[in-house]
């Protein structure tokens, strides 16, 4: 395998992220209200100009609020918020959030030409071939998600094995073979029932829910290319997604 030069992950979101977590470990009884921009920026060692782009995408998902000339206050009800629908969990975890013990199976790993979708979602030429990786996760034994992930082989190299995607993620595959970095997704929702399912994935039989939940996803780089079209399918009954919005509806001047 060869060795590549090493890439930074975007900055705003590795604060975004560390906020995220902070917010998430923080006793509200304590205090609610977080620091000045001019001191997380002392603290973390980043400039304001990032540190107010993290808080901006913060503000936008409802997990803090910014009261004018009072300062910037965690929000206690996205708190409450087991599984967020906005930042992309790692699904073990997101399994383990819901309260239950997770665990995966890898149900195949294959490699072939490219469809003419995936060929467009990701900007690949004609005769390119890919990867399609197939896992379920498990809660408590029973199927919860099923994950179907397709990439560039030339992302990787020939000999992407069963072993390889059981020890690292598909994003830490890439990370680590390529340099790529994914920072942002783009989905889109479904609902799907059974025997579409069967149909779509491999492992759909395995799913014990009459329909599921699907998102499919276009997974780009730190350079805004498509690098991964993912395709994850939720049993409900045991991942419960919640969504905090913000709202930003006025009513019309008269």
């Amino acid at each position: 395998m060869e060795i590549h030069p090493m890439v930074k992950a975007n900055l705003s979101n590795s604060v975004k992220n560390y906020l995220y977590q902070y917010i998430r470990n923080v006793d509200l009884k304590d205090n609610m209200k977080l620091p000045s921009e001019n001191e997380i920026s002392s603290k973390l060692g980043v400039s304001r100009v990032t540190i107010r782009r993290a808080l901006d995408e913060l503000e936008k998902e409802g997990m803090i609020l910014r009261i004018h000339g009072r300062g910037t206050f965690i929000n206690p009800e996205a708190v409450k918020i087991q599984v967020n629908l906005m930042p992309g969990e790692e699904f073990s975890h997101l399994v383990e959030l819901c309260g239950y013990k997770a665990s995966f199976q890898v149900v195949s790993v294959e490699k072939r030409a490219a469809d003419i979708q995936t060929r467009q979602i990701l900007q690949l030429d004609e005769g390119e071939e890919i990867y399609v990786v197939e896992k379920v996760y498990m809660a408590d034994s029973h199927p919860a998600i099923i994950s179907i992930d397709r990439f560039a082989s030339s992302l990787v190299g020939d000999e992407l094995s069963e072993e390889d995607v059981k020890s690292a993620s598909t994003f830490d595959i890439i990370r680590q073979s390529a340099g790529n970095f994914v920072v942002r997704d783009k989905i889109k929702i479904e609902t799907m029932d059974r025997e579409e399912m069967c149909r779509f994935a491999k492992p759909g039989s395995l799913m014990e829910c009459s329909s599921a939940l699907v998102f499919h996803g276009v997974n780009y780089n730190q350079e805004n290319r498509p690098i991964i079209y993912d395709t994850e399918f939720y049993d409900t009954g045991y991942i419960k997604f919640s969504l905090l919005r913000v709202k930003n509806v006025y009513e019309n001047e008269k």
